[in-house]
């Protein structure tokens, strides 16, 4: 509990920590929840993160929000993991009890939740842009949640195939891999209600046309993004214009920094108000 002498604290590591809107939408949320809270943006070296776990576990920080390039690497200096996180094989947001440090993922979380205030996840099916790190998390968000079956869109077809094989191996869900490139479109199966661009295609360049024909995509589906920087993107703005229901690297953003802080405080931050935060912070 706060007190006179005692004042909880939360972070974020990240490397390179600039750009990130994090600490300026968390504090945000602790004024407006009433919280005596801090939070503090820690740059940290790869090779310097079991150093700063250390000092975060000997400080007593309450919470930690894990960024790039450490959501996988920090699994070592962690007590315990979620089965969530086990799963996803990467965190994102860490809770101190005051002496175990437990590590979990909000990001697909925050996917699923966001989705369902649109469609019933049970018994569809999605396809996923991209084969790395937060398509995997994405993917078994999305698993747990009842989606019947998923196509992963790789353009590395090893990275692809390892992804469609542990979804199926760990999960109940169908995966199947679809391959492409730049020169061939996806084609978007008529039966797709969810596609989720969880590669690095948009956050590299946001107006970049995309190799995917959405011709097909139900005009009742949803559509999202995973970049932040810029939220209207190629993909978004398509989307919009077929009539779809989408959402942004914002919406997504925001929605997983709130499930962490409420995981390390017990109280609902202001969502709104998180969201005026990112985006005054990053000039949207």
């Amino acid at each position: 509990m706060t007190s006179a002498t005692v004042i909880e604290k939360c972070c974020l590591i990240a490397s390179p920590v600039a750009g990130n809107p994090t600490h300026f939408m968390v504090e945000q949320a602790f004024l407006l929840a009433g919280l005596d809270w801090r939070f503090m943006s820690f740059e940290v070296d790869p090779k310097e993160l079991g150093d700063a776990m250390r000092g975060i576990r000997a400080l007593g920080f309450r919470g930690v929000k894990v960024a790039e390039p450490h959501q996988v690497t920090v699994l070592e200096y962690l007590d315990e993991l979620t089965e969530r996180a086990r799963l996803c094989g990467s965190v994102n947001c860490v809770t101190s009890d005051g002496s175990r440090l437990l590590g979990d993922n909000t990001e697909g979380l925050a996917l699923v939740d966001l989705v369902r205030g649109h469609i019933e996840l049970a018994g569809q099916r999605a396809m996923i842009i991209g084969a790395g790190r937060l398509a995997r998390v994405i993917a078994v968000a999305l698993a747990q949640a009842g989606l019947k079956a998923m196509s992963i869109a790789s353009r590395s077809p090893e990275s692809g195939q390892r992804l469609v094989s542990y979804i199926e191996n760990e999960t109940a869900a169908a995966a199947s891999l679809v391959e492409f490139n730049e020169r061939e479109a996806i084609k978007i199966a008529g039966d797709v209600t969810l596609l989720v661009n969880a590669s690095s295609l948009s956050t590299d360049n946001p107006g970049a046309t995309l190799p995917i024909e959405l011709a097909a995509q139900p005009a009742g589906g949803v559509v999202v993004d995973v970049s932040y920087a810029s939220p209207s993107t190629w993909l978004t703005q398509q989307a919009a214009k077929r009539g779809c229901t989408v959402i942004d690297g914002v919406d997504l953003y925001v929605e997983q920094t709130a499930l962490a802080f409420s995981t390390w405080t017990g109280v609902q931050p202001d969502k709104a108000a998180m969201r005026e935060a990112a985006e005054e912070f990053l000039e949207l």
